[in-house]
């Protein structure tokens, strides 16, 4: 991929509740661990750290008790998928939700 692409990479995950039990709750944390987030429904939650400029976006659909995350790294991001892959965790544990890789 030539580094004029919109877009580096994206990965899918499904999510469920772990720690959080709501959705507000997940916005909540999320700010609360510093991460940037917009609302723009009430089932979509996209976040990004507070870094500038940010590398990944995270896109977090709410189905119920269960819902899909979509990662997007943008150009400036160095990470390859694999990278991303094993710092997920990390997110896992800083949203306080469980993560099953969609492949």
């Amino acid at each position: 991929m030539s580094n004029d692409e919109p877009i580096k990479s994206a990965l899918v995950f499904r999510w469920t509740w772990n720690i959080v039990k709501s959705f507000d709750d997940l916005e909540k944390r999320l700010k609360e661990r510093l991460f940037y987030v917009l609302r723009p429904s009430n089932d979509v939650i996209v976040a990004t750290s507070l870094t500038n400029p940010s590398m990944i976006i995270f896109v977090l659909i709410c189905r119920g008790d269960e819902g899909d995350l979509v990662v997007i790294q943008n150009p400036g991001g160095w990470y390859d998928e694999e990278d991303i892959i094993e710092h997920m965790p990390l997110f896992e544990k800083s949203a306080g939700i469980r993560l099953i890789m969609v492949k």
